[in-house]
């Protein structure tokens, strides 16, 4: 209720202590006859800017807040001043600040659309029967037509021989290696098990850690089936009864210059020999042709490669010259040949798997059989491009 008490004007007339309309006065702000517009904290001695700020945005709504506070003294603010109502003025101010306030509201429905649209990308093709390796068989699936199109269509890979490998057990593929960069290898020999093998055989190629590591494609690489090179993950794959793809030449293999191609380097250490003889898992030697065209390496920028965490950047006839086009593999024509599976551990029961002298001898034979497999699929061979 009002003040009851307060004399009452005759109607029409002002009241008694009523004084002409005077112009603002500052000082009479700052004793509180006129309300402060305060929208965020003043300063404070000792707290810098950062902290104000960090203070003022601490979350969008409490921004929304401030503002919506800001918009409410303005029409307290309008109310109590001199301006006339409906003026130019307070028009002006409101519609301002509720232009402000709708559009940062419309901005913060539209971003938190579009993070739930990364969120939903970002979950594209997880299952959640992911192995303790990364392997994602939902993943596997949304990827297939994408290297069904590169095995059928692209480079139209032909295969010999596939029913050689064991159907179940532990098995050891042994390949050479070729591609410049990315090991196209490595899936072609997997997806040619699963489209050719009579039973439908997963293998799982180990790749180079540089490749484990980088950024987004050892991702993707490990949830296709890939697993990092490491002599502790192929003993537990194959104690699994899995079927490995190794590739002994490693990077050496991977960046061979074009006039080199298809000339297979050292074997590395013959840790694929200790694995067979202990796991007694039989090997199966594989060639492919037509991988070391794909991308045909003329020079490598060693130190170039190294700023970008690659072992090199491989120059070839169309990178870096047209730029992302160069990455496009050329359209060689593939052929993989399985040879006929090994049985070392039988070969060589009760040696010991890690005797350097034996190791060494079956990790050459083993080189030189793949070797002839290689010449012998270039001497069939008629084109790079047409076979």
């Amino acid at each position: 209720m009002g003040d009851t008490d307060a004399p009452q004007a005759p109607h029409g007339q002002p009241p008694a202590d009523s004084s002409p309309a005077r112009p603002h006065d500052p000082s009479a702000a700052a004793e509180g006859t006129t309300p402060r517009l305060r929208v965020f904290e003043g300063h404070r001695k000792g707290q810098s800017a950062a902290t104000r700020a960090a203070r003022a945005f601490s979350s969008p709504d409490a921004l929304l807040v401030r503002l919506q506070t800001l918009e409410a003294q303005v029409e307290e603010a309008l109310t109590r001043s001199r301006l006339r109502a409906g003026s130019f003025s307070e028009d002006l101010l409101v519609e301002t600040v509720n232009a402000v306030v709708g559009l940062y509201a419309d901005l913060r429905h539209r971003a938190a659309r579009a993070n739930d649209l990364l969120v939903r990308f970002r979950m594209l093709a997880r299952g959640l029967g992911v192995d303790e390796f990364g392997y994602d068989p939902a993943a596997a699936r949304w990827a297939e037509p994408l290297l069904g199109f590169l095995f059928r269509r692209w480079w139209r890979v032909e295969v010999l021989d596939a029913e050689r490998v064991p159907a179940r057990g532990p098995v050891v593929l042994v390949a050479n290696h070729g591609g410049a960069l990315l090991p196209y290898d490595a899936l072609m020999i997997a997806t040619a098990l699963r489209a050719n093998h009579p039973s439908a055989r997963q293998a799982r190629p180990l790749i180079e850690d540089y490749l484990y590591h980088f950024p987004h494609l050892g991702t993707w690489l490990t949830r296709m089936g890939a697993v990092r090179a490491d002599r502790g993950n192929a003993r537990r794959l194959l104690g699994a009864g899995a079927a490995i793809i190794v590739f002994p030449e490693g990077q050496r293999g991977l960046g061979k210059p074009y006039g080199q191609r298809y000339h297979l380097q050292r074997f590395g250490r013959g840790g694929f020999v200790s694995l067979c003889l202990e796991t007694r898992a039989p090997l199966v030697p594989v060639s492919v042709i037509g991988a070391e065209e794909a991308h045909p390496v003329i020079a490598r920028a060693v130190t170039a490669g190294r700023l970008l965490g690659l072992p090199y950047l491989p120059i070839t006839p169309t990178f870096p010259w047209l730029g992302l086009l160069g990455l496009v593999p050329l359209p060689s024509k593939w052929t993989i040949r399985f040879g006929e599976p090994i049985d070392l551990a039988a070969l060589h029961d009760g040696r010991d798997p890690e005797d350097p002298a034996l190791v060494g001898r079956l990790r050459e034979e083993i080189r030189q059989r793949v070797q002839r497999m290689v010449l012998d699929g270039l001497r069939r061979r008629r084109s790079i491009f047409f076979g």
